[in-house]
């Protein structure tokens, strides 16, 4: 379970990278921040194409962002937004793969603009979730690789 302060590090970098979101067709700038394993935390905003459907959501983005990094596992996921939003379901299986690495339940938190939030797990989250067996062992292979 993450600490009152570690949410609020995570608030503070999902509210910075809500503020650079690139939202032209919607205009909804959403904010995440994940906190790995390692204790360090990545950020991500949405990001909106002309052509509908080549965008991206702020949580794959802050995997993504991890990732680049050369961090797999995480502890928490956060979403920053106007009201509490949890993330869709796109996001939660996207998230689930790197649970998948250490079956270490993932913490998400939903939180407004005042700071605000909610938790729940990945796993109470999405309870049904696509589980790969094929690829199981290559997944495993990326824990503790960083």
């Amino acid at each position: 379970m993450i600490n009152p302060q570690e949410i609020k590090n995570l608030v503070a970098k999902a509210r910075l990278s809500r503020e650079r979101a690139f939202v032209l067709r919607s205009n909804h700038p959403i904010g995440a921040a994940v906190l790995t394993r390692s204790n360090n935390i990545f950020d991500g905003c949405n990001i909106e194409s002309i052509i509908m459907g080549l965008g991206s959501c702020a949580e794959q983005n802050a995997i993504n962002h991890a990732i680049i990094h050369g961090e797999h596992e995480f502890k928490a996921l956060l979403t920053i937004d106007e009201t509490k939003t949890y993330p869709c379901g796109v996001c939660l299986q996207y998230l689930y793969q790197f649970f998948q690495i250490d079956e270490q339940d993932i913490e998400i938190i939903a939180a407004d603009l005042s700071g605000a939030y909610e938790v729940a797990s990945l796993t109470s989250l999405l309870p049904h979730a696509y589980k790969t067996r094929q690829h199981l062992d290559r997944l495993r292979s990326f824990r503790h690789s960083f």
